[in-house]
């Protein structure tokens, strides 16, 4: 009898070592766990996984962006959230006008160039992967203290190319007017002359290489008007009624204020930067979605 309790023992601890093997065998097809997985598995089923937030940080280098000075303040904004999303990542912002960013990218002196215009024939955009990031009015600035808070589009084209040179005669001051302008290279002067049809017709006072320098001159002249980005738009100026409608962000949206244009970015057709992916990642995200709406402009989705 006890041979026979033996023998049964002996037989048991081969089948159990037998079930053991089967279990350690890999599914086919599958990949086998990871050695990291199994640590992470020893230490506790009830160890985190590493937070989004973590992940996102690999991300590094430099992220360059030129052109449109109108799109200064949006691309700060940005680019101050989309760095602290990615602390080794640094973003930074130059150039002087929308003419600069065709020619920086295909430069390679930055990853992206910003115009608050489409791009014009001439500059090839068939080279050029395009992404519209916002929607701006362009505001017809004058001093705080003019009296003159409403203009007509005929007015404004009249303004600009000299043949109305007295607030006068507008219902303001006995006061000369100062026509402040862009420099050729600029997209909200593109956009100004071809919206109001005085393109090559203005007669500027001054041609200035930024936004800030408008509203600065504006600002600072109670004679002067200018046209500026509407999120530019701060105590010193006043952005007129034009045609009796209102520079706001619902007027834009539904059309009624006519003076608006888009802010686009563009980069290297074929190009294949992880940074430039995750710019526009968060550009189009909730969050940068929000951030455009909040510095005054009118997302462009």
């Amino acid at each position: 009898m006890k041979k026979v309790l033996s023998i049964l023992m002996v037989l048991a601890m081969m089948c159990t070592s037998m079930a053991f093997v089967g279990c350690s065998s890999a599914v086919e097809g599958q990949s086998e766990t990871p050695s990291s997985q199994v640590a992470d598995n020893a230490a506790g089923d009830d160890a985190e996984a590493p937070s989004s937030e973590e992940a996102t940080t690999e991300l590094s280098g430099d992220l360059t962006l030129n052109g449109s000075t109108s799109m200064a303040k949006v691309c700060q904004a940005l680019g101050e959230a989309f760095m602290a999303k990615y602390p080794d990542v640094t973003v930074t912002k130059s150039g002087n006008g929308s003419g600069d960013a065709p020619e920086a990218v295909n430069s390679g002196t930055a990853l992206i160039g910003d115009l608050s215009r489409n791009l014009k024939d001439e500059e090839n955009p068939d080279q050029f992967e395009i992404n519209q990031i916002a929607i701006d009015g362009i505001a017809i600035a004058v001093n705080k203290d003019n009296p003159v808070t409403e203009l007509t589009s005929e007015q404004i084209t009249q303004i600009f190319t000299g043949e109305i040179t007295n607030w006068k005669d507008l219902g303001g001051n006995d006061q000369a007017i100062t026509v402040i302008g862009r420099e050729a290279a600029s997209g909200t002067r593109d956009g100004f002359e071809s919206i109001f049809g005085c393109e090559g017709n203005c007669k500027y006072a001054a041609e200035v290489t930024s936004t800030g320098e408008v509203v600065s001159k504006v600002g600072s002249d109670p004679s002067a008007i200018g046209y500026v980005s509407l999120d530019s738009v701060n105590d010193s100026i006043t952005a007129c009624k034009v045609d009796g409608v209102e520079a706001t962000e619902e007027n834009i949206i539904d059309g009624s204020y006519k003076a608006q244009r888009p802010f686009i970015q563009i980069y290297k057709k074929g190009s294949d930067s992880e940074l430039i992916k995750a710019w526009f990642d968060f550009v189009y995200s909730d969050e940068g979605q929000q951030i455009i709406s909040d510095v005054g402009l009118v997302p462009a989705q």
